[in-house]
Parts: C-alpha cells; structure tokens; sequence
C-alpha cells in the first residue's frame, strides 16, 4: 500500500513539473528596450531609419519638438524588433523618448536634423588629394560647404576627423546648350603638388569635368541626384524623370581634370554617411 501510495506521489510529481516546463515554454520571451547608441544625425533628405535593438514590439514614441521631426514605428518585417521611421522637417535637435509598453521602460535618444548632402565616394583615382578612400560631401547650404573625410579600410569605416574644409561650386559652361560640360569646382587648401595642406593660404580651386557620356557615369541618376538632394539648376540641360532604378542603384561617377592626366572615379550617393559632430 505504501509503495502504491509512494508511486502515485512520484507521478503527481513528474506531472507537474511536465506541465509547468511546458507553461514556460509557452510565455514569449521578454527584451530589455535598447539601441545602438544615444544620439542619432540625420539629413533633411534622405533620413534612414533608426533600428531598435532590443525590444518587444510594442512600443509609444514622444517628440520633444515635433517642430523639427516626426516619427512612425515600423514593425513591418517579421524580423527584429522594429525600427524608427525618420520624417524631418527643418534643421534642429530634439529629444525623443521611446516607450516599450511590454516592459514600462523607456529610453530618451537625441536626433540632430542637419543640411542635406550627397557624397563623391572615390574608387579610383591618379589624383594626389582626390585620392582612393576620399569622401568628398557636398553639403546643400548657403555656403555650399564640401568636407574631405578619408575612409578607413581595415576598420571598413570612415575617419571621425577631417582631411579639410572647402566649398563646391557646379558651373556648365553654356547652359543653353545640352551638351555643354558640368563641372564641379572645388576650392580647398592645396600644395603645389596637389595634396591637401594646412598652411596659411588661400584656396586653391580644382575643376572637375563630368563625363557624363563615359559608361563608368549613371549620368541620368547623377543629374537626378544632385537636382534632388543639392537643388542644382541646370538650365536647359534635358534630366529625365527619376525612375524607380534611379534610387535603386548607387550611380557611378567619372570626373577629369582638363589638360591633366587625372582621372578620378566614384560614387555619387547619400552614402556613406557623413560622420557626426561635423554639420551644424
């Protein structure tokens, strides 16, 4: 009878512990809230989205400022754990406070909205300054501000200081005429052998040419790209509409130097970003 007694308890036991093992398998896994950092820039044109890191899919998002930003969720993939849809509206920063309504936390980030700009991301080139790994930003301001900033390929990531600073000028030389050349003047501190330099001298300026009719050059996408992102006016030069592959691939961009040998190749793109700190 004891034994019975014993054997029935066991199973009650093992029971028990079978159902409570499989109640904790059915409860869904909660996540700390989480990002990959605290303060975020992000462009008039062209903002991309914020990931959220950590969380649990629900969440409630404040702006601060709603002058300067707005901003929706996106849970759309079935994957991750959503991200931070970015609608700027003039330059600015604002605190935005971000809800996890699963776990109560919240977290504050601080998003920066700076100038617009696309980047000459430069592949290959014979040009002392105008080098390999260079991103040369072409920032669309009053001062049409350019800022050089090296790449960095064993850390496959941009330098956080500057090479130097300069403006950027696009000039055709017959804007009535569409097969007139573009070109993009930029005025920076050189030596005489065309390296960047730090002396007390006035801005050298460096004339590239666009050669929009070689096939390293996306020219409709390029021409796009910069009435879009810079507001260049170019007269009666003939652009097409922007197509739906214009924004799809990452246009590619010949320029040359006139009575020269240089011959420097790139991208022309919203990417890589600009690094931060930098855009007022």
């Amino acid at each position: 009878m004891k034994t019975k007694h014993l054997l029935g308890a066991l199973l009650s036991f093992l029971c028990t512990i079978f159902l409570f093992s499989c109640g904790n398998d059915d409860e869904k896994e909660i996540y700390p809230l989480s990002f990959e950092k605290e303060y975020y820039e992000r462009p008039l044109l062209g903002a991309a989205d914020i990931m959220i890191r950590g969380g649990n899919r629900d969440y409630t998002v404040t702006v601060e400022r709603t002058e300067i930003l707005s901003i929706s969720v996106d849970l759309s993939s079935s994957t991750g754990m959503g991200s931070l849809l970015v609608y700027p509206k003039k330059k600015g920063e604002t605190k935005v406070s971000v809800k996890d309504n699963i776990t109560n936390e919240t977290v504050d980030l601080k998003i920066k909205i700076t100038d617009s700009y696309l980047a000459y991301a430069i592949k290959e080139s014979n040009h002392p300054a105008l080098s390999n790994g260079t991103a040369v930003y072409l920032i669309n301001n009053e001062a049409k501000d350019c800022y050089f900033v090296r790449y960095i390929y064993p850390q496959h990531e941009l330098a956080p200081t500057l090479l130097t600073k300069g403006t950027y000028e696009f000039t055709q030389n017959d804007s009535s005429n569409p097969d007139a050349s573009i070109y993009l003047t930029l005025k920076y501190k050189s030596d005489e052998q065309e390296n960047f330099t730090d002396e007390a001298i006035n801005p050298t300026p460096h004339k590239l040419r666009f050669e929009l009719s070689d096939e390293h050059t996306n020219a409709n996408a390029v021409i796009n790209l910069m009435h879009r992102f810079l507001n260049v006016k170019w007269g009666e030069l003939p652009i097409e509409p922007a197509t739906k592959s214009n924004y799809l691939i990452i246009p590619s961009l010949k320029t040359t130097i006139d009575n020269t040998d240089y011959t420097i190749i790139g991208t022309l793109d919203t990417r890589p970003e600009i690094p931060e700190n930098i855009l007022e």
